[in-house]
Parts: C-alpha cells; sequence; structure tokens
C-alpha cells in the first residue's frame, strides 16, 4: 500500500508541477507593467499570438483554458498535456511550428514530482505532506517571478493567506 500512496503523491507532483508551469509562463505578462507590457509588444522574440493577448489584456491563469504554444498559438490536445511524457515523445518541440519548449519545462515537473513523492515518503498522514508540497510549489513560483514588482505584490498577498492556513494547519 505504500508504494501505491508513493504513486499518488507523484503524479500529484507531476500535475502540481505542470500548474507550476503555467504560473510561471503567464503570471509575468499578466501583470505585467505598462513599461514592461510596451517592452514586450516591441520585442521580435515575442509571437503575434501572445502580443495579441498582450494587447488585448486577456492572458490569465484561466485565460486561455488550455495550455498553448508560446510561439504559433496552437492550443495542445489532451495527449500533449501529460506532463513529463509529453515532453519526452514530442522530443520538447511543438507538435504544429517545431519551437522549442525548453528544458525548465520538464524540470519543474520532475523537481515537482520528486518533492511531492519525498514528502509522501517521509512525513506521515496527508496534511503535513500536502501542506509542505503546496508551500515548495508556491515558494518555486515566487522565486521564478521574484524580479517581476507587480507579479511579486500579489504573490506577496497570495503568501500571506497561505501563511494564514498554515498556521492553521499547525495549531489546529
Amino acid at each position: 500500500m505504500q508504494y501505491f500512496e508513493i504513486g499518488v503523491w507523484t503524479v500529484l507532483g507531476l500535475i502540481a508541477g505542470s500548474f507550476v508551469n503555467v504560473c510561471l509562463d503567464r503570471l509575468p505578462l499578466q501583470f505585467a507593467d505598462e513599461e514592461q507590457r510596451s517592452s514586450l509588444l516591441a520585442s521580435a522574440e515575442l509571437s503575434a499570438f501572445l502580443k495579441k493577448h498582450l494587447r488585448e489584456r486577456t492572458l490569465s491563469l484561466a485565460i486561455p483554458a488550455r495550455s498553448f504554444c508560446f510561439s504559433c498559438g496552437h492550443q495542445l490536445n489532451w495527449f500533449e498535456n501529460i506532463p513529463v511524457l509529453s515532453y519526452l515523445l514530442s522530443r520538447g518541440h511543438c507538435r504544429k511550428c517545431n519551437a522549442a519548449i525548453g528544458a525548465g519545462t520538464i524540470l519543474t515537473e520532475t523537481v515537482h514530482a520528486l518533492v511531492y513523492s519525498g514528502c509522501g515518503w517521509f512525513l506521515n498522514g496527508w496534511i503535513w505532506p500536502l501542506t509542505f508540497s503546496i508551500n515548495f510549489s508556491f515558494l518555486w513560483i515566487l522565486g521564478h517571478c521574484w524580479s517581476f514588482k507587480r507579479t511579486r505584490k500579489m504573490l506577496f498577498f497570495a503568501g500571506a493567506v497561505l501563511l494564514i492556513l498554515n498556521l492553521g494547519v499547525y495549531y489546529y
């Protein structure tokens, strides 16, 4: 039974890592200030698809609802959205435009799978492993978005709420 639980924690870590990747990609663009937004719109590196979302201010964690290629805008099918496996099968490239996805994607998902499974292995129950794992994911996002001032403010607010919830779990 212990191996089943470790497997569940690993899958949960892969899913959380995939969501963290979405946060790392979208939050800095969503909360970009006017100066950052105008420099991004003038950049030749940003795709026309992303520039359209930046101009219209329609990019958020929820919109578009499904993951997409940042180069061509191709909306990923369900089988292209399986953490780590899809990256390996596509060899780290978009199926439509062949643009490189980046090794940070697989790194984030793998590290989350390892941390979540380690928490499930070493910590008893489900409250402490889940609390520690969620905090790890939040700190991963905060560490990546540290240089984005507006994003950092929003994450500090979310962190205060998370801290209050953690204290509630601890004192409960």
